[in-house]
This record gives structure tokens, C-alpha cells and sequence, in this order.
């Protein structure tokens, strides 16, 4: 756009005149110009974090910039959307001159603000504006002549305002140009550093996808495997890379391959199909191989998976979707809750979509084990270790879970002596059997899980620090079941799924109220529990459909009266129901 400095007052382009119509609307007085609406230093620093890949993009090109035009009175600042000053480079005289009128960091230049000016213009005009002399709405800033463009972001959305002030006097036609070349610059960079961001995230996807996934050139020669790849063949991408695809999987046919054509073949007993599945004609490359099927025999394998988890609740709902993307990445997991709320349905659930989830799911309760068994269940015994040892020794859970995943519940109950040697296997890859000198690679994914708070048993001396930073690759969180907002789907679920109920059976008014009143310490367990007894009690009462008497809220009322004696538990249950009665000479509460 050009502007001409002389034209006569009538020929002041339209968008200046609408902008002059919008400040007279919000009662803007020219003489009288707000120069207090600023950031403090705190806030500051907040925007410039908000943008700071604006920043960092448009820094270096800004200094540039400065650097050839130095000599000139003049100022580049760069805004944000909300029209706060976030950077300025420029001739300290003339910074020293634009402070006056708070052309400077943290102040606001939307028009709101400061009147027609080229910062706040420009977004609202969304598009490149100058703004000269007594074209500016107040008369303080009539000194100045201004530019200023938007600067957009690569997927569309406005990412800030870029503006160049000098004097009244020093205007320059170029100025414009020179303006929109530089914001052409930052989204030069901006949109470069997106497809380098995509590029990079595409290969962590290939990396860490869960079938096993090669790339070769046309000659059939691997240019690169994925992890899940390294772990189907045993070899690590540094060995593999360069060697005909054929010498890796015996068997296969490139020429075949290179055509488009699919084949089975078998590597350490696990069928696949090799099967092209991208083409690049440029660099005639193929990512290919992918996982068919695997048979194991007389190993663990998972029960659960996530479409076994219910839920209709946010909380939980954006916990599944975390571990799903868990799932894809070989890192330990920590998965914390109360008893009964899940750990072990996500922990095979996991396992159930990683890269390992045709191998061995072990599960091992920390807690439910001697502690002078510990070592020897989970890195097994050689003959003789011990009286009572098995004659050829045992294998632990580590080695029944190499290849797979090992879940380490109720971590939290891990002795000293075995939280010190688990942190050593996990650091060596290796175990030891008790009594034995010989080293055994192994290759686990652990997850632990813990009704414990972790971080207060390092405080009391339970817990080591360094192991559980070991396992913390990634904190799952289960929700309480008292705290989920689907209490009374869960508990329609449940009660749907019981093999003894009746068409009728059904929740009483009562019953969903003491749902969501109850605290279920024992959270989806004791759900499951409580529905499955008093639906099987409910069935005994002959005049009765349902829970239409029997309701789920005097039945906890019963368990309660029954662990506790005395005229304050009947009272209690006198007041939770009515229908209690005390037994003659006793001290027993009946229905």
C-alpha cells in the first residue's frame, strides 16, 4: 500500500478514517492518551514465554535487519495478538524518544489502547497498514510514521504483529516493502522449523511403532529399523543398517519385494508378513515388514485389555488415553491408586498394545511374598541354593518375563535388601540367580504399581530414591472410585453382568443415592462385591422383585451393625433402616 504524504485531508485512505470512527466510539479523546496500560515484569516474561517460538525464530533476523539499516532513527518491535510490545531492537535516541509515548516493552498498541496506530490497526485489518504523522489518532504519537504486518502462523492462526517507527520526517517509501520482506523472513523460518517438528515427529512415530518396521533402498540394502524391529531380529540398527534386507531375513526375496508383492516369512519362530507399504520414487526406498502373528506356548499371557476398562469419566478417560500412548513407548511405567481402583487391567492392557504384547505378561504381588522368597521368585535359585531348592533350580520372573513385561504390584512393600537388588538388575540388564555366579541378559518392561505415596516412603527411609526414579519413567494416576462421575453407570454395568440376577433385578432410588453418597474404600472391588451379594440375597426374598425392599443402602447398613456392638450401633442402624431389630439376650443385629 502507498500513501500519499501531501494528499489533502479527503484523501486519507478508508481504513484509517474507520479506525479514526472506532476510537470516537469507545470515547477516545486525541489530546488525552493512555500511557499506564502496561505489563508488569512478571507478566512480561509470561507473553514472552506464550510466544517464545516467536521469539526465537524472529530475534536473530530481527537484529539482521537492524544491523543494515543502523544509522537510521528507528525502531523494529515485534507484538503480540493481544497488542502487547514483546521485543524491541532499534537506535537507543530514538528509543529513548518513543519511551516518551510508551512505545516500548509491555506496553499495549491496540487501539483500544492507543488510538489508530500501525500495531493495532494492523489486526484489525489483518493485513500490512501505514500509518503517518496526523494520521495516528492521538496527537502525541503524531511524530512517529509507522508499518506494520501481521505475522501468521504455518496452520493460519495470528502469531503476532511486526512494526517499524521512525520520525515523522525520516519516512521512507521502501518502508513497506522492507516490513513485509521481514515478517516474509520470520514465516520463512517459522514454517521451516514446522517441517523439520514434522519430519522429526513422523520418525519418532516410525521409531517407536509397534510391528516391526524396516526401510530399504532400491539396491534391498536397510537404511534404517525401527525398535520394535531391533527387538524382532536381536540386532541393534547400528549392526543391521547397510546389509541386504535378504541376509537379515532368510527367505525373503527383495526382487519380489521391490515389485509389490507380499511374502511370509518366519524369524525366531515368529510368523510375519513382509509387505511393501510405502513407496518413495525419489529416493526408491520401502518401509516394510510387519508383524502377522505370533504362537507362544506354556507362557502368561494378558487377560484384560483396554476395551475391558468402563468409563464415562473425563478423569479416567484422559488416563486410558495417556497409557495407550504409553503403551507405544519401551519406558517403565508407575501406575498409582488405592486398591481395587484398576492397576493391574491397565498394566495388561498396556502390554496388551505395546510391541511386546505377544510375549510373556508376568504379574508378581511384592507384598504377598516372603521377604526370604523375594529374590529367589524374582531372580530364581540355582540347585542347591537353599534347603528345599528345587533339584535343578528355578528360573525367576525376570527370566519367564524376558521379551515381555513384568508387573511389579504393590512395589511400595518391597523389602530394603530386594528394592537394592532390583535397582541393580534394572541398570545391568542382567540377573543372577540366588546361589549362582553366572550373568543372564534380560530384556523386561516393568511396570510397577503402588497404593503407597512413593515420595513420602523416601522421606521415612521405606522407599529407595534412586530406584524409584528408575521406574518412574511415567506416573499413571487412577482416579478413587468415590471421585469418578460414572458411579452409577459402573455400578448398572456390574449389576447387568451378574449370572444370578433376574430380569427384574434392578437399582432402587435409595441405592443409587447411597452409590454416590457411600465412600467405597474399597473402590471397584467392594462395588462388585456389594452389588453381587445383595443381588443373590435379593433373590431369597419371595415376595420381592428386585431391590425394590431390599436396597443396597440397608444392606452396607447391616455390615456395619454386624462389625460393631453396643446401644450407638444400633442407633446407627436404626437410623439408616428402620426394620433393625435387636435380638432378645443378645448383642447381635438382625434383619
Amino acid at each position: 500500500m502507498s500513501v500519499n504524504i501531501s494528499a489533502p485531508k479527503e484523501t486519507i485512505p478508508t481504513f484509517i478514517q474507520e479506525s479514526w470512527k472506532r476510537c470516537h466510539s469507545k470515547g477516545l479523546q486525541p489530546r488525552i492518551m493512555d500511557k499506564e496500560n502496561m505489563l508488569g515484569e512478571f507478566e512480561l516474561a509470561e507473553f514472552q514465554d506464550q510466544y517464545a517460538e516467536l521469539l526465537y525464530y524472529s530475534s536473530p533476523i530481527l537484529e539482521d535487519v537492524y544491523s543494515s539499516i543502523h544509522g537510521m532513527e528507528s525502531i523494529l518491535l515485534l507484538a503480540a495478538p493481544e497488542g502487547y510490545i514483546i521485543e524491541t531492537v532499534g537506535d537507543p535516541s530514538f528509543i529513548r524518544h518513543a519511551d516518551n509515548v510508551a512505545l516500548r516493552k509491555g506496553a499495549n498498541w491496540l487501539e483500544e489502547s492507543k488510538g489508530t496506530n500501525a500495531i493495532g490497526t494492523a489486526i484489525v485489518e489483518k493485513k500490512t497498514v501505514l500509518i503517518h504523522g496526523s494520521q495516528h489518532f492521538y496527537q502525541d504519537n503524531h511524530f512517529l510514521t509507522c508499518t506494520a504486518t501481521p505475522i501468521y502462523h504455518p496452520d493460519g492462526h495470528l502469531l503476532g504483529v511486526l512494526n517499524l517507527s521512525s520520525h515523522q520526517q525520516d519516512y521512507h517509501p521502501f518502508s513497506i516493502s522492507l516490513v513485509q520482506r521481514v515478517a516474509d523472513s520470520i514465516k520463512q523460518a517459522l514454517l521451516l522449523a514446522q517441517t523439520q517438528k514434522r519430519e522429526k515427529n513422523l520418525y519418532f512415530i516410525y521409531d517407536q511403532h509397534p510391528d516391526p518396521l524396516f526401510t530399504i533402498n532400491k539396491e534391498g540394502n536397510v537404511t534404517s529399523l525401527n525398535i520394535a524391529a531391533s527387538h524382532a531380529i536381536g540386532s541393534l540398527e547400528q549392526t543391521t543398517t547397510g546389509q541386504p534386507i535378504s541376509s537379515i531375513i532368510s527367505g525373503l526375496d527383495t526382487l519380489a519385494l521391490i515389485k509389490g508383492l507380499e511374502q511370509k516369512v518366519a524369524i525366531k519362530n515368529q510368523k510375519f508378513t513382509a509387505q511393501p507399504l510405502i513407496k518413495d520414487t525419489q529416493h526408491l526406498s520401502y518401509v516394510i515388514l510387519r508383524l502377522e502373528k505370533l504362537k507362544q506356548k506354556d507362557e502368561q499371557t494378558n487377560r484384560y485389555h483396554f476395551s475391558d476398562i468402563i468409563s464415562n469419566d473425563s478423569q479416567m478417560n484422559q488416563t486410558i488415553s495417556i497409557a495407550k500412548r504409553a503403551a507405544k513407548l519401551d519406558i517403565s511405567l508407575l501406575i498409582t491408586g488405592e486398591s481395587g481402583t484398576g492397576k493391574e487391567l491397565f498394566a495388561q492392557s498396556i502390554h496388551g498394545v505395546s510391541f511386546r504384547r505377544d510375549k510373556p505378561f508376568i504379574a508378581i504381588n511384592c507384598s504377598a511374598i516372603p521377604e526370604n522368597l523375594l529374590e529367589s521368585e524374582l531372580f530364581g535359585y540355582e540347585k542347591g541354593a537353599f534347603t528345599g531348592a528345587n533339584s535343578g533350580g528355578h528360573k525367576g520372573k525376570f527370566e519367564a518375563a524376558n521379551g515381555g513385561t513384568l508387573f511389579l504390584d504393590e512395589i511400595g512393600d518391597m523389602p530394603l535388601t530386594a528394592q537394592a537388588t532390583l535397582l541393580r538388575v534394572l541398570q545391568e540388564r542382567c540377573v543372577t540367580r540366588v546361589g549362582g555366579n553366572t550373568s543372564r541378559p534380560i530384556d523386561v518392561r516393568i511396570i510397577a504399581a503402588t497404593n503407597k505415596d512413593l515420595q513420602k516412603e523416601i522421606e521415612a527411609g521405606q522407599f529407595r530414591a534412586d530406584l524409584f526414579f528408575r521406574l518412574n519413567g511415567l506416573t499413571l494416576k487412577l482416579p478413587k472410585l468415590k471421585n469418578r462421575t460414572d458411579l452409577l453407570m459402573l455400578a448398572e454395568h456390574v449389576l447387568s453382568h451378574l449370572p444370578y440376577r433376574n430380569e427384574s433385578t434392578e437399582l432402587t432410588e435409595d441405592a443409587k443415592t447411597f452409590i454416590f453418597e457411600y465412600e467405597w474404600p474399597g473402590n471397584f472391588r467392594e462395588l462388585q462385591n456389594v452389588l453381587g451379594q445383595v443381588c443373590f440375597s435379593s433373590q431369597s426374598e419371595s415376595d420381592y422383585k428386585g431391590f425394590a425392599r431390599f436396597t443396597l443402602s440397608s444392606f452396607i447398613s447391616v455390615k456395619k451393625c454386624r462389625r460393631n456392638k453396643g446401644a450407638r450401633t444400633y442407633k446407627h442402624a436404626r437410623s439408616r433402616n428402620p426394620t433393625y431389630k435387636k435380638s432378645v439376650g443378645t448383642n447381635k443385629w438382625k434383619y
